[in-house]
């Protein structure tokens, strides 16, 4: 039996409770003292933080200990930079290999299907669709002729994620522009009569005047992150809620910054014109993660969907950061061992991908497994199970996430804790608010 397995047997015998009792009675007495401290000394924003979206925006980093990191030659944020970075083709991405037939016409055809097995991801999908045109997202799109006057880059910024927070987005950051996340190559899904599944062409338009990039985060729900398994029927929806609602924020603060008279884009999950990673890690918005190309956020982990809006509108950005994200994913591997197709790296150390250290999934795998589950639709797995982005709110997990981002060490303690509340791993079945519909998830080729 290895340590880790060991260990947590050993705790599981001394703490046989449940989570939520544990956790419900422990903090009722703090709880109310610190309601009671916060009333007599800032009446006023005891109030104002009743409001979720305004105790974010005066703490949007959750109970994490966070460091800002300024970027050089060598890194962008706690991401290390060791040769030249090239701009990559849009094709590459697993769900375009397989809709183009790369692996055949059976998953060439799963790819088109997956995410409307579930009606409510088909209508989420589609809806995205209606604001997924070049036109909408402002592709080539000239701002108006002339400009409005603004405040100070400063204050502009400032106005600007107000807006964001206006629209409902869960957070919000800006960022100098990373080109060499543009794409070299633009997917376009064409029919084609030969083969019935879709080719792919395409240059993209050019950005290199845009400076700034503003992130913008959509949280894909805590209690329904904690009814679900990770690849039922909801997984898709999920997905494309918060796709959804990124996208639309996104195409919106677009069409106003050249309303200003500034020229901007929007890019969303259908109509990007980038690779978003390096994009989000420049505004601030968290580091790389086990999970290839995923960013993980101090508060949200990568329990979110984002888009982007790349602009010349005169911005103050925000600075990449470190709270210890990174160093945690090199012990925890805890999406490693529950990916039900062993697709994410157990390495402990990072490799050299295209100039820049990260590890690197089993991109096929974890595609096809996705288009072709037929347990529900798509798969969330190493999201539910993470233990950056599972946890309800309370002051003992408050504690672990400032404990683990000051001393990453402690890291594999704290996720064998998270094993034994059961975190990622049971269903809480009162959350669960949607129907399953298992006869929709079978495919007949």
């Amino acid at each position: 039996m290895n340590s880790r397995k060991k260990r947590k047997e050993q705790f599981h015998n001394k703490l046989e409770m449940s989570r939520r009792t544990f956790l419900g009675g422990a903090a009722a007495g703090l709880g109310v003292m610190a309601a009671t401290a916060a009333v007599l000394t800032t009446p006023g924003k005891a109030k104002a933080a009743e409001d979720p979206i305004i105790a974010q925006m005066h703490n949007p980093h959750g109970s994490a200990a966070v460091r800002y990191v300024p970027t050089t030659e060598k890194n962008l944020g706690t991401s290390r930079i060791v040769g030249p970075i090239k701009q990559s083709s849009e094709f590459e991405a697993g769900f375009n290999r397989a809709q183009v037939g790369e692996f055949g016409r059976n998953e060439a055809i799963k790819r088109l299907r997956f995410v409307g097995k579930h009606p409510l991801g088909a209508a989420l999908s589609s809806t995205l669709m209606l604001y997924g045109s070049d036109a909408a997202v402002g592709a080539n799109v000239p701002p108006a002729e002339n400009k409005l006057p603004i405040p100070d880059p400063q204050r502009m910024s400032k106005h600007i994620k107000e807006l964001g927070r206006f629209l409902r987005a869960d957070e919000i950051g800006i960022g100098v522009m990373r080109h060499h996340a543009s794409y070299s190559e633009r997917f376009y899904s064409t029919p084609n009569a030969e083969t019935k599944w879709y080719d792919f062409s395409g240059k993209p338009e050019d950005n290199s005047h845009h400076k700034y990039v503003i992130a913008i985060l959509i949280d894909q729900d805590l209690r329904t992150t904690l009814a679900s398994n990770g690849y039922d029927g909801i997984s898709a929806s999920q997905s494309f809620r918060s796709y959804s609602i990124s996208g639309f924020i996104a195409v919106v603060m677009a069409n106003y910054i050249r309303r200003l008279g500034y020229s901007a884009r929007a890019h969303h999950a259908r109509n990007y014109n980038m690779i978003l990673a390096p994009n989000l890690i420049s505004a601030g918005m968290g580091e790389m993660s086990r999970m290839q190309d995923s960013v993980l956020h101090p508060r949200l982990g990568f329990r979110f969907k984002a888009a982007v809006v790349s602009t010349d509108l005169p911005l103050a950005t925000d600075t990449p950061i470190d709270f210890g994200g990174m160093e945690f994913c090199r012990s925890c591997m805890k999406c490693a061992e529950h990916c039900p197709v062993n697709a994410v790296s157990t390495n402990k150390d990072q490799n050299e991908h295209n100039g820049y250290m990260r590890w690197s999934s089993e991109m096929i795998k974890c595609t096809m497994f996705r288009i072709g589950n037929e347990e529900g639709s798509s798969c969330g797995r190493c999201m539910t199970v993470c233990p950056w982005n599972n946890k309800e709110d309370s002051w003992f997990h408050s504690a672990g996430v400032q404990m683990v981002s000051r001393f990453p060490s402690l890291g594999p303690v704290l996720r064998d804790i998270d094993d034994i509340f059961g975190y990622g791993t049971e269903q809480i079945e009162e959350f669960k608010w949607w129907l399953e519909w298992p006869e929709l998830y079978k495919y007949n080729l």
